[in-house]
């Protein structure tokens, strides 16, 4: 299988590396600030498997590219290997399409890995250990407890916020005390970190009143995000975003959980046939 990887931060990268190390030809494009070769895109014709994020983003490369012009340089009866949390709603009739975040374990892992460097910058801005640190996290899905997982190990003192029964007993189960979010507003009042991981906008007006005024609140959603960052500025909140923290913070790790995915719907598609 020869794979192109196109575009991407610098995971995508440490991608192409893994899989030239497994003797698999790879190449990459759109890479050339993290030493990556200037391949025009006319070359893309030449491989029958293409790795990108979608929306497709080329952040390693200066040049002025547009989603169309790669498309357009994609030979019909290709495999297009989509990192998510996005997927086209219009495709290309000629090209299969893979969605890899439909991938489980990828997702697990990935969760993991956006937990842990959550804590590294929460931990960077802080002036104190997480251990009996008071942290809240909104939101009981996978990054949630992976958060809640790694700040109980750190010995912090964590309150989960979920809209579900099932996923409170859970998190009460792991040892971390549970509240309905609808509550957040009574709850929030003397937590020193909150995460904030759902996409939507889960803390309300009320809930960022009720934050004090030197707590780290962190919102590693995606869009729509889960608070209103101008509001959150506007009450003098100690407040930021965190986006992409895998390929940011840990881009070696992130780059083996994708590597994976790659390899087991390669896999899969040597048992289909």
């Amino acid at each position: 299988m020869r794979y192109a990887v196109i575009g991407g931060d610098v995971r995508f990268a440490h991608l192409v590396s893994m899989l030239n190390e497994s003797n698999r030809e790879a190449a990459g494009f759109l890479q050339e600030h993290a030493g990556g070769e200037a391949r025009p895109l006319s070359q893309l014709r030449e491989f029958s498997a293409l790795i990108s994020n979608w929306p497709m983003r080329w952040p390693l490369s200066g040049t002025d590219t547009s989603e169309e012009e790669i498309l357009e340089n994609i030979a019909p009866g290709s495999v297009l290997l989509l990192c998510g949390p996005g997927f086209p709603k219009e495709k290309r009739w000629d090209l299969q399409y893979v969605n890899l975040w439909e991938d489980e374990q990828l997702l697990q892992e990935n969760a993991y890995l956006t937990a842990e460097a959550a804590v590294a910058a929460a931990m960077r801005r802080s002036k104190h250990s997480m251990a009996h640190t008071r942290c809240a996290v909104v939101g009981y899905g996978r990054i949630g407890r992976s958060l809640t997982e790694i700040l109980l190990n750190l010995g912090a003192r964590v309150t989960v916020l979920s809209r579900t029964e099932t996923k409170r007993r859970a998190a009460q189960e792991s040892g971390a005390q549970a509240v309905d979010l609808i509550d957040a507003a009574q709850v929030l009042p003397g937590m020193e970190v909150i995460f904030s991981t759902p996409p939507a906008q889960v803390l309300d007006k009320a809930a960022l009143e009720a934050v004090d005024a030197g707590a780290e609140l962190i919102d590693l959603a995606s869009p729509p995000y889960g608070f209103d960052m101008e509001a959150a500025k506007a009450l003098g909140l100690n407040a930021w975003r965190e986006p992409g923290l895998p390929g940011r913070y840990c881009p070696l790790s992130a780059a083996r959980v994708l590597y994976g995915a790659v390899i087991r719907w390669e896999e899969e598609e040597e048992e289909n046939g």
